[in-house]
């Protein structure tokens, strides 16, 4: 009985030699694809996201143009960084890309109303 319960306590510490499921080439070219679809929509989209934060920050403290403009870059800076990280921290490729798309939208607007 304690030659077993050794042996049982061997198997739990052996690694285990099954190998995992190769991908296929077709599974890997569409993984490739879908980084460089993330990558370029956090350099282009993110890029674009922080230039319409800047424009509107800017209109909106239009007054104090060296303040304004200060702001606008430290914020822009910081807008597409986390754009950035977060285009590639989310699980589904349809949220990253609504989730630059659609601030960029709200912001275009805002800054139309505001008037150029």
């Amino acid at each position: 009985m304690n030659s077993q319960v050794n042996t049982d306590a061997l198997d739990a510490f052996t690694p285990s030699t099954s190998t995992p499921p190769k991908s296929t080439p077709r599974t890997l070219v569409a993984y490739r694809w879908m980084i460089f679809y993330r990558f370029s929509l956090a350099t282009v989209g993110g890029y674009l996201l922080a230039a319409l934060v800047a424009m509107v920050t800017a209109q909106l403290f239009a007054e104090q143009r060296a303040n304004a403009v200060m702001s606008a870059t430290l914020l822009a800076f910081c807008v597409h960084t986390a754009a950035f990280i977060w285009v590639f921290m989310v699980h589904k490729t349809l949220k990253a890309t609504l989730g630059i798309i659609i601030p960029m939208v709200i912001l275009f607007v805002i800054y139309q109303l505001l008037g150029t």
